[in-house]
C-alpha cells in the first residue's frame, strides 16, 4: 500500500469504524488537527496518535509498513521536528531522506506534502530538490510557499527558474518567500525582475519590504 492508497480510507460503514481511523478521515479532509480535537471532544495529543495509528495500521494492509519515523513526524508540531531531527543518527536520516524521495510525489494531503517538504529543507537535502522544484506546480499556496522556503536553505543556481516564476504567484506570502530565497542566488536579471515589482499596484508591503531586501543583497553581492 502506497501512501495514495492511504487516503482511499472512505466513510463508508462509518459506525464500523474505529476511532484512529475516523479522526485520519477528518484529518485527510483538511481539518486541523484542533478542529478534530474539539469536533471528537478529546486532546490534541490524542488526536495526533490516532492519526500515526491509523496511517501505520492502513500502511501495514499490504504488508508494507507506513516508514515510523516519517509518519511520527506528521503529526508533529514543528519544534517536535526540529527536537527530533536532531536526535537521528546519520543512517537514520539517510534513509528518511530516500524515503521523502521515494513518496514525496505519492502525498496527496497537503499538509502532510507540507511537512514533506519541510523535512527536506530542514535536512538541506540537495539530493531532493528536483522533487521540491517539482511540487511548485501544486495548486495549493501553502505547498508552493514552503518550496520557496525550502529552495532558500537548499540555494542552488538551478533553483532559479522556479523561484522566478514563484514571483508571479498568486498568493503574497509564496512571492515573499521566494524574493527571499533570491536573495542568496539572484543574478541581474533578477534584480530588474524585483525592481518591476516594487511598482505592482496593491502588492502588500511586507511582499515589498522582502522584494527591497533580496535587490539590496544581491547587488551587494555582484559587487564582489
Amino acid at each position: 500500500m502506497t501512501v495514495k492508497d492511504v487516503n482511499h480510507v472512505s466513510w463508508e460503514n462509518a459506525k464500523e469504524l474505529e476511532d484512529n481511523i475516523i479522526s485520519f478521515l477528518l484529518y485527510q479532509e483538511g481539518k486541523p488537527i484542533d478542529l478534530i480535537s474539539r469536533i471528537r471532544n478529546v486532546s490534541i495529543d490524542a488526536i495526533k496518535d490516532h492519526i500515526i495509528q491509523a496511517k501505520i495500521k492502513l500502511g501495514k494492509k499490504d504488508n508494507v509498513t507506513y516508514a515510523p519515523i516519517f509518519t511520527q513526524l506528521l503529526a508533529s508540531t514543528k519544534d517536535e521536528r526540529v527536537d527530533f531531527l536532531i536526535h537521528l543518527t546519520e543512517d537514520e536520516t539517510s534513509k528518511l531522506k530516500s524515503y521523502i524521495k521515494r513518496i514525496m510525489h505519492q502525498i496527496d494531503q497537503p499538509e502532510d506534502k507540507m511537512v514533506a517538504i519541510w523535512l527536506a529543507g530542514h535536512l538541506k537535502a540537495a539530493e531532493l530538490l528536483p522533487e521540491i522544484r517539482r511540487e511548485y506546480l501544486h495548486k495549493h499556496g501553502g505547498v508552493r510557499r514552503m518550496v520557496c522556503s525550502a529552495l532558500r536553505k537548499i540555494p542552488h543556481n538551478e533553483n532559479l527558474p522556479v523561484l522566478h516564476k514563484a514571483l508571479q504567484d498568486n498568493k503574497p506570502q509564496v512571492r515573499q518567500y521566494a524574493a527571499k530565497a533570491l536573495a542568496d542566488i539572484g543574478d541581474s536579471i533578477t534584480v530588474g525582475r524585483l525592481k518591476n515589482l516594487l511598482n505592482k499596484p496593491g502588492e502588500m508591503d511586507y511582499v515589498k519590504g522582502a522584494y527591497k531586501q533580496a535587490i539590496q543583497q544581491i547587488e551587494e553581492r555582484l559587487k564582489e
